[in-house]
């Protein structure tokens, strides 16, 4: 496995994701609810540009590792062109959204910032939520569906260009 190619490919993955993931929460705010460098980043800092700039680099640092994955992938499949890589790493893309999104739902037994995950009916009848508790995060959810469903498409979709760019670079590269 070129080993070089895969990280970069990850690392230019990762980059479009935010590319494509920032505009579109300016232009619909209330259908892209999905801040990933914000959540990533309040798992180790207070709200605020600290902790974009931590959530960035974490993101960076999972684009390579993740990179590396789908280059192992993409090298025990064979792949010898950049459109072969790209389509196994679409397809590979969407698996890596499948365990991403399931890691989404158990983001809130990790993240310290972040609400817990209640039922929807409950907080009404236990008294609603504490003002410490309202400057929390609300929770994803698993695959991002306790967010507008644009922002569960986008998440999918985001993972399948990843593996998309991953499988071009790889495939031109290796």
């Amino acid at each position: 496995m070129d080993a070089t190619a895969a990280a970069v490919g990850g690392l230019i993955g990762g980059g479009a994701m935010v590319a494509m993931l920032y505009p579109a929460m300016w232009m619909m705010p209330r259908q892209m609810k999905m801040n990933f460098l914000l959540i990533v980043g309040t798992m180790f800092l207070p709200a605020g540009p600290a902790a974009y700039g931590a959530g960035l680099m974490v993101h960076a640092m999972m684009s390579a590792v993740f990179g590396l994955v789908h280059g192992g992938l993409l090298e025990t499949s064979g792949v010898t062109s950049p459109g072969a890589g790209a389509g196994l790493g679409a397809l590979f893309g969407l698996g890596h959204a499948a365990i991403a999104g399931m890691a989404l739902g158990m983001m809130p037994m990790l993240h310290p910032r972040m609400l817990p995950e209640r039922p929807k009916l409950i907080p009404a009848f236990a008294g609603g939520i504490s003002e410490a508790q309202e400057r929390l995060l609300e929770p994803p959810g698993y695959f991002a569906l306790n967010y507008p469903l644009p922002t569960t498409i986008g998440f999918f979709a985001l993972h399948i260009l990843f593996g998309l760019i991953v499988g071009l670079v790889y495939g031109g590269l290796a």
